[in-house]
């Protein structure tokens, strides 16, 4: 067998596995599950994390991913391919998701943060005829997102929407502090408040779990806790460079991807669940 032979590869879950992912997401109400990703700065993994829940929840039905970061150049190309080069058309990367940019920060005359923008976007949401919605949200403006917060807890409450809150932390980084203690709130009122360990760079979280503030959101019931395996330099250049989703790394890719592909694949899928299930 060459490196590029290409493996028909059965479904990925049965569809009896696909009704109880269905329920980690979408809990006992079942209507619509919004799962907001966020991280104090860029480069600590938020855009990955958005990617990995989008691609898990691919697998359970239609799936609406929403870009709000605009300094983001990984979310929207790993979602659609241009028809053409340069082009102003494209299409979804993998059937069933699709792929919608929401600006979220405006400021009125004063220069104070407007949540406006933030209302059309949860407006959207309730809307869309997808069950699954995965959001980027702006890395480094707390602001904007602590100004939505409440806008967004009170929305999915009325429309009946689970909301699960992801934020992102890299190692030895404090700034994911300040955005625990900025979103403490909404952490505490969502129905999910998850917090992602990156190891890309290092494993060293001492800074976390010796505060009082981690120490407060680990007794409430509704946060969980969870370290990202870390992800090899090759499939990140296939899946940053190449831009190939994690279902066409998992089956598709060369021999030499597709092995670690499709454990990472599995290994992801099985820990947002874990830490997505009500």
């Amino acid at each position: 067998m060459t490196d590029a032979t290409q493996l028909k590869v059965p479904a990925w879950y049965t569809p009896t596995e696909i009704q109880d992912i269905q329920q980690d997401l979408l809990g006992s109400g079942g209507a619509k599950v919004l799962i907001l990703c966020l991280g104090g700065k860029g480069g600590v993994g938020k855009t990955t994390i958005a990617l990995q829940i989008a691609d898990l929840c691919a697998e359970a039905g239609p799936v609406l991913a929403i870009d709000t970061d605009p300094a983001n150049k990984h979310f929207p190309p790993a979602l659609l391919r241009e028809t053409e080069p340069g082009g102003a058309n494209f299409v979804s990367r993998r059937p069933g998701v699709s792929c919608h940019r929401q600006r979220l920060r405006a400021e009125d005359s004063t220069g104070r943060v407007d949540p406006t923008l933030c209302q059309d976007m949860i407006e959207r949401v309730a809307d869309a005829a997808e069950r699954f919605i995965v959001v980027d949200f702006p890395a480094g403006d707390t602001e904007t997102t602590r100004r939505c917060s409440e806008i967004i807890v009170e929305s999915c409450r009325e429309e009946g929407i689970r909301l699960c809150v992801v934020v992102a932390a890299g190692a030895v980084d404090p700034t994911a502090l300040d955005v625990l203690k900025e979103l403490r709130p909404m952490l505490l009122e969502c129905d999910r408040a998850i917090l992602a360990k990156n190891t890309a760079q290092a494993t060293n979280f001492d800074y976390l779990e010796t505060s009082d503030l981690v120490r407060q959101l680990r007794a409430q019931p509704n946060f969980r806790a969870l370290e990202l395996e870390r992800i090899g330099e090759r499939l990140v250049e296939a899946l940053r460079i190449q831009h190939m989703t994690w279902l066409d790394l998992a089956t598709r890719a060369p021999m030499r991807l597709r092995v670690e592909g499709r454990r990472l694949r599995r290994n992801f899928h099985a820990a947002w669940r874990e830490a997505l299930r009500p």
